[in-house]
């Protein structure tokens, strides 16, 4: 296994580097080895579990305002849970994920990541969320992940004064084993009050029954937030949750929501929560076909509220996500800046080093949908794929060169659809570069692919009998 600082200098800062050196009809691999946990990811299976299509996630009801209008409403709580993630000969995997904490008569299901919010365009979604990030027994649920104290951070231990700054040391602290703040940020949405916007500083901790004294049990900002939601909207925001609103007033696109909490995003997200939100409708969700130039029919159907079960879905969000796991089926993130370049101290408040955070990190597994590696069995047909880069550091090339006779057109991004399609295959190689948080909405035809053939490395698939 190499070490980080072997790797980045062989690597190039990020990219696994692979050498193919054809020899008397052999092929030699050299590979540099990500360092991550005490899991290989090379003795891990790929592709044998089948890839998850994250549900519509279920509304708590619908408020009907003067004049007919609607607003969707719903209750979403993040909660610690365990997901089989790695194939099922593994353990599975304790994250943290977004579900219903009401939902009308539907599966309350908790995942990472999350299910999808569905939303209309110009009708209002109004979401309760809430941090459940407690025991059995309501006592707090300390971090998954080690998180450093010394940096500009939420800081609940410093009190109300001493809230979201970095705080003043005499010596080098150990990594935050207090309640966990969150608030949820919709990436991507417009038009959004800032009251609405998961603001870093207006965090929450959950209301557990043992918050240590003198904790500060929310961010600076979340009172003003609260008096203007409440003269806005008439809500009123209380103990471990927030209630925000989204208009949904710009183009039908790819969002996505996610924590946001000040100095903690990277470990909050790292740890599960996050899902895809869609905005449908006006007249901006219209894509027009190549060929004709009048509107195209796009692949479908999509996830559902209320879907009857064992649907073949041809419009499916996919996140791509990067993490590292101990052998035990735990998520492994660095507990030492030694981990990124080998310092080992002298640390913050001696050094301008902080003992812990690292300035970026790759996992070494590829994470798609909550587990690693999976396959998908497709018809010789058209599909809509939404992707998200949901890694922290890595970007990501998607690349379809090892699916015969394939076809991709990209069709928007995430600010909705673009002018008009782009052929990646004729023009891109049949690849797409995707930086981290980046959302890319394709087409992707199986139409000419083989039949019963399984596709291995890059843009893996499979094909299956049918039309």
């Amino acid at each position: 296994m190499f070490t980080r600082r072997q790797f980045f200098k062989i690597g190039a800062g990020g990219t696994t580097l692979l050498l193919l050196d054809r020899v008397g009809g052999s092929v030699r691999t050299a590979c540099a080895a990500i360092p991550g946990g005490t899991l290989d990811p090379l003795g891990v299976d790929k592709y044998v579990t089948p890839l998850l299509v994250p549900p519509a996630m279920p509304r708590a009801g619908e408020i009907t305002l003067h004049g007919g209008r609607f607003i969707d409403c719903y209750e979403i709580a993040v909660r610690q849970f365990a997901q089989q993630i790695l194939p099922p000969s593994y353990p599975a995997t304790t994250v943290w994920g977004y579900g219903p904490k009401v939902a009308q008569g539907e599966p309350r299901i908790f995942h990472a990541p999350s299910l999808t919010i569905e939303a209309e365009y110009e009708r209002p979604v109004r979401i309760k969320w809430i941090n459940e990030l407690v025991d059995a027994g309501g006592n707090y649920l300390p971090h998954l992940l080690p998180v450093d104290q010394t940096l500009h951070w939420a800081n609940p231990p410093g009190g109300t004064a001493g809230r979201d700054m970095r705080p003043e040391l005499e010596e080098t602290p150990g990594p935050y084993t207090g309640p966990v703040p969150i608030v949820t940020h919709v990436h991507g949405a417009v038009r959004v009050g800032d009251e609405s916007d998961g603001y870093p500083e207006a965090w929450y901790l959950p209301a557990a029954a043992n918050i240590p004294p003198g904790f500060a049990t929310r961010g600076t900002w979340y009172d003003f937030f609260a008096a203007k939601a409440l003269a806005k909207f008439g809500v009123t925001w209380g103990p471990g949750f927030a209630i925000a609103q989204y208009p949904n007033a710009g183009r039908a696109s790819t969002e996505w929501y996610h924590d946001h909490t000040l100095g903690m995003t990277r470990a909050n997200v790292y740890a599960g929560p996050a899902g895809f939100y869609l905005v449908r409708g006006g007249q901006s969700d219209l894509v027009l076909d190549a060929r004709t130039h009048r509107p195209a029919v796009l692949p479908g159907p999509a996830p559902s509220r209320g879907d009857a079960p064992d649907i073949h879905y041809r419009e499916i969000p996919i996140a791509i996500q990067d993490r590292s796991f101990n052998s035990d089926g735990s998520l492994f993130y660095p507990d030492t800046r030694a981990f990124f370049d080998g310092i080992t101290g002298p640390f913050i408040p001696q050094t301008d080093v902080p003992p812990l955070w690292n300035p970026e990190f790759f996992g070494n597994m590829i994470m798609v949908n909550g587990t690693t590696w999976p396959f998908l069995a497709v018809k010789q047909r058209r599909y809509r794929f939404r992707f998200l880069n949901g890694c922290q550091s890595r970007f990501l090339i998607l690349d379809f060169n090892r699916i015969p006779a394939v076809e991709v057109w990209m069709i928007g991004n995430e600010g909705g659809f673009l002018d008009s399609p782009v052929n990646l295959t004729a023009t891109n190689g049949n690849r797409l570069l995707m930086a981290p948080a980046e959302r890319a909405d394709l087409i992707v035809d199986f139409g000419r692919v083989p039949k019963g053939r399984r596709c291995a490395g890059g843009g893996d698939a499979r094909e299956e009998q049918g039309r």
